[in-house]
């Protein structure tokens, strides 16, 4: 059940004051950023996806789900989606949640076609046990068509990130988050959303989700085994911080710690104890 208009009036908009989106996490536990991707970052991202799920779908190779498909470890698939997932906005927004050390947990694309259904209710931090005091992971939603109602925009249940736990028979009405193409729907992994049912004839919602959680957290893909080598081996030393090859407070050693960080209260910075990063 979704509400009225008037019932949303006070609800996040689409905007592009940073300071108002700020607000709008906070107080409702998503916010819409608008005109963060530019037209031809639209296009280049929205062709590379529709080109790799119709590969996945000719080589037998696709995930579908509830109508929708799904195409997983975007980062080996293009530049494109290396850029994506480092973007500026989406790193600061998750950053003032999770810290400065957040990692990324998944990139995965995700086309909403005409006649699916809408997607069970969820938090995207739902393998945390409860209750949740605090946020652990965040999701940034880019919008690659323009989100509406017609065609499976996101939903969400305003505010149930206060709740501290995952969604209850009893929730309360959904929201469409709609918007247009180019915006980022930055989500608290503590609300409770899903995808939404796209009743258009033909028309196709194309969206990617930038996963990140907090260093502690193990990632939902394990981006270890699942990156190209070849990518790995190029890999910036900012890109493998964020794909969580750094050593964080002690967690993530290779063969233990470095023996010249004995002396250290810092126990966080990359390693190269398996030589697998070239020098």
């Amino acid at each position: 059940m979704t509400v009225d208009a008037h019932a949303t009036a006070d609800l996040p908009k689409p905007t592009a004051d940073h300071d108002q989106a700020r607000a709008d996490l906070r107080e409702h536990g998503y916010c819409v950023l608008a005109g963060v991707l530019d037209a031809d970052e639209i296009d280049t991202l929205r062709g590379s996806v529709l080109r790799i799920a119709e590969r996945e779908r000719d080589s037998g190779t696709h995930w579908s789900s509830n109508g929708n498909q799904k195409s997983f470890m975007l980062i080996n698939h293009g530049r494109e989606f290396l850029d994506l997932v480092e973007n500026p906005v989406a790193l600061d927004f998750s950053a003032a949640l999770l810290g400065p050390d957040l990692l990324l947990s998944s990139i995965t694309a995700n086309t909403a076609r005409p006649g699916n259904v809408q997607q069970q209710l969820h938090a995207d931090q739902q393998y945390v046990p409860e209750p949740w005091p605090y946020v652990s992971s965040m999701n940034v939603v880019w919008a690659l068509d323009d989100f509406t109602e017609e065609n499976g925009a996101t939903v969400v249940v305003p505010g149930s990130h206060r709740q501290g736990t995952a969604p209850r028979p009893d929730a309360g009405p959904l929201v469409p988050i709609t918007g247009p193409a180019g915006s980022a729907v930055v989500l608290d992994g503590r609300v409770w959303h899903a995808a939404g049912a796209n009743r258009t004839e033909s028309e196709l919602r194309v969206a990617i989700l930038s996963h990140y959680c907090a260093p502690f957290i193990r990632q939902q893909e394990n981006i270890f085994r699942s990156i190209d080598p070849d990518l790995r081996r190029r890999l910036t030393p900012s890109q493998r911080r964020l794909f969580g090859y750094d050593i964080w407070s002690g967690l993530g050693v290779v063969n233990g710690l470095p023996r010249d960080w004995a002396h250290r209260k810092d126990r966080s910075g990359p390693t190269n104890a398996d030589g697998i990063f070239p020098e």
